[in-house]
């Protein structure tokens, strides 16, 4: 016979159900998959987490949550994200965390990066992508983001790991310094029940990436080459310096080559060759071509043709597009028009170059890590009269 229970054993066990079931009320109605419940002030934030994807960037985002990964934050067991705030916050941008908790850790954070692990079918081209924030290639960490609106200049440079599937009204209410009161993984079926990271399986993951990266700079590095013989098959290389820039002359120019302190007219347009061949599911050319030309500054800019490059002063010595531009620069004569190409560290380097986000119109990018190519021409100067 079942033994009579007392109201206040009764009233104990209905507390107790909806303390553990409050984190995970809005997941009762989703499919099956992995989801991370970010719990704030302002509400809860649902997030869907791309396991068969990103399996990488997903185990690290769990493994930290649960505390299941080693870390120099926190003692194992401790939920890395609990405490943490939303350190950066830019309307019509992303909001940001992912920083320990300074009142539970000294660390600024957990102590190691892993590889970018991109894919084709993951975008910022919408407000709700969740995604691994970086200080370059290969640097991520602990923080992530939620983007606010169309963000898909960002695709290949940032890992997209998941995708908000309730709560968006919480997150375009979040303000910087609101606090995440906690983060919580929650499975639905067998196979998010299965994927459990620990400090051995992740370990394992980021030293396979590591193996990869490699393995995509030596495809890249022969897919660019590739790539040049049969784009410049009929030009004349006249040198290569140390740096490693290809010099193809068009114009020889004359006179005096421009010295130090000296200003002269300058104009290009350019090519960035931005490789797509490190991305998971890419279909296509595993290069894509950004055009672009100089500004009334230098900067680069936005085409529609090509003779829209503007002229603009470049003062030798003190003015500076780029290691490799500069220094043919200065090999030139007035007059001249030189085809430079220049590898990726002495272009826009790990850095990349993000041009002016103006609201409507398209962000010029120069990803990270691009070999440019450059069409250069230095003006004559005025003939005096």
């Amino acid at each position: 016979m079942r033994r009579a229970r007392s109201l206040g054993s009764l009233l104990l066990a209905a507390v107790l159900f909806v303390a553990a079931g409050a984190f995970s009320v809005a997941s009762t109605q989703l499919p099956d998959g992995l989801y991370a419940e970010i719990v704030t002030g302002r509400g809860t934030i649902v997030a869907r987490l791309e396991s068969q994807k990103t399996p990488l960037a997903v185990a690290n985002f769990v493994g930290l949550a649960e505390g299941t990964i080693a870390n120099e934050a926190f003692e194992e067991g401790t939920p890395y994200y609990d405490g943490s705030v939303f350190h950066r916050v830019v309307d019509g941008h992303v909001i940001q965390a992912g920083a320990p908790d300074p009142k539970r850790s000294a660390a600024r954070g957990p102590g190691y990066t892993f590889p970018n692990e991109i894919h084709a079918d993951l975008s910022h081209d919408h407000a709700g992508a969740l995604g691994m924030a970086n200080g370059g290639p290969h640097t991520n960490s602990a923080q992530f983001y939620i983007t606010l609106d169309d963000r898909s200049y960002l695709d290949g440079d940032y890992i997209v790991f998941g995708e908000v599937v309730e709560g968006m009204e919480v997150v375009y209410g979040i303000g910087q310094g609101d606090v995440i009161e906690s983060v919580r993984i929650v499975r639905r079926g067998a196979e998010a029940e299965a994927f459990r990271p620990d400090t051995a399986s992740f370990e394992a993951m980021v030293a396979a990436a590591k193996t990869g990266v490699e393995n995509d700079a030596m495809d890249r590095r022969r897919l660019e080459r590739e790539y040049l013989a049969r784009r410049f098959s009929s030009r004349r290389m006249i040198e290569q310096t140390r740096d490693g820039v290809q010099h193809i002359r068009r114009r020889r120019g004359r006179g005096d080559r421009p010295a130090d302190g000296e200003r002269v007219a300058v104009r290009y347009v350019s090519m960035a060759l931005r490789y797509r061949g490190h991305m998971r599911g890419v279909q296509g050319p595993l290069f894509e071509e950004i055009e672009f030309g100089s500004a009334d500054d230098g900067s680069p800019k936005w085409l529609d043709v090509p003779t829209d490059a503007d002229v603009f002063e470049y003062e030798v010595g003190v003015t500076s597009i780029g290691e490799g531009f500069d220094a043919a620069l200065r090999s030139m004569r007035p007059g001249g028009q030189r085809i430079i190409i220049v590898p990726a560290d002495a272009a826009y380097g790990p850095g990349g170059f993000y041009g002016p986000n103006v609201a409507g119109e398209k962000r010029l990018v120069i990803p990270p890590n691009t070999m440019v190519i450059y069409a250069i021409e230095l003006l004559d100067p005025p003939r005096e009269r």
